[in-house]
């Protein structure tokens, strides 16, 4: 009787140590705490997965961009996929039509057109996915910011500058952007417009299309050279089609008579203009402009509003 009884508290005993650790600490069979990190990886989960479509990485203004834009997702800890558009307004519909099937939180878009993106801003209308565009505007479409600069001042401001440097008095040659772009209107407008108030008596011989490239801005000058034998200035959209000016220019040996204006301020434009072969450059800041964007894309899917248009900030630089 006694061994029975022995026997009986022993498995009682053993039966409540076995529930007791059963119970310490443990999580239901079938779930686990949730960590924020990817399993196996001790990684945070990326909060949000934006795409962003850059126009070119040919040119090293959006280089500078797209560097900027993956150093800051890293900062922010969200997912960037970035893609180039190759200067293709065919590719980047393809590409963002690629983002919307991905379902992705946001696109980030730098337009090659802004006519030709307005179908593809409208596409991500309809399928419930912001966009913020960058540098170049969309014509058509709902986006919830565009990032910028003013580029109507950016043109104004080498006008002023060709104003002084050549006394109010000469002949200039105009390098136009890609066409209709709104970067291209605008920078056109500001630099023709300045000219005509303050400098009436300076005269824009020609203005033509290089498109925003630097072997077009070389060969499209060459052109105007031929036939304008007097020119005193050469003012170009961006410094792209500037540095294809000076190339040209300098061919003709002519770098001491003509002036060459350009927008952007580049690594090769600022050397430019600290030898002498151009005049001036407007410098822009493509690294904080993606920087900002991004930081604005995740308070806009954390649920803040944004500012339709944002401009950042311009500065001449001269030697």
């Amino acid at each position: 009787m006694k061994k029975r009884l022995l026997a009986v508290l022993l498995t009682v005993t053993m039966l409540g140590v076995s529930l007791g650790l059963s119970g310490c600490g443990s999580e239901p069979a079938g779930e686990e705490k949730e960590t924020g990190a990817k399993e196996g990886t001790g990684e945070e989960e990326k909060a949000y997965t934006i795409g962003f479509s850059v126009s070119t990485l040919d040119n090293p203004f959006f280089v500078t961009m797209a560097d900027a834009a993956k150093a800051e997702a890293d900062k922010l800890g969200i997912s960037l996929e970035t893609l180039d558009a190759e200067d293709s307004s065919e590719t980047q519909q393809q590409q963002i039509e690629d983002f919307i099937m991905k379902e992705v939180d946001l696109i980030v878009i730098n337009p090659v057109d802004s006519d030709a993106i307005g179908t593809s801003v409208i596409a991500c209308n309809d399928a419930k996915i912001p966009v913020i565009t960058v540098t170049r505007a969309s014509n058509d479409g709902q986006v919830v910011q565009h990032l910028d600069i003013d580029n109507y001042e950016a043109g104004m401001l080498d006008a002023q500058q060709v104003i002084k440097d050549l006394d109010g008095k000469g002949k200039i040659a105009v390098l136009e952007g890609i066409p209709g772009a709104t970067s291209t209107n605008d920078r056109q407008a500001g630099f023709e417009e300045t000219l005509k108030k303050d400098a009436p008596d300076m005269e824009i011989v020609t203005s033509l299309t290089a498109n925003y490239d630097r072997e077009e801005g070389a060969s499209v000058t060459e052109d105007i050279l031929q036939g304008n034998p007097d020119l005193s200035a050469i003012y170009a959209h961006n410094d792209e089609m500037a540095l294809g000016a000076v190339r040209a220019v300098s061919s003709a040996k002519k770098l001491d008579s003509i002036k060459i204006y350009g927008i952007d301020a580049t690594e090769d434009a600022l050397a430019a203009v600290d030898k002498g072969e151009m005049a001036a450059t407007v410098q822009q800041q493509p690294d904080l402009q993606i920087q900002t964007a991004l930081q604005n894309a995740v308070k806009y899917l954390d649920g803040e509003s944004l500012e339709e248009l944002v401009n950042i900030p311009l500065k001449l630089i001269t030697k």
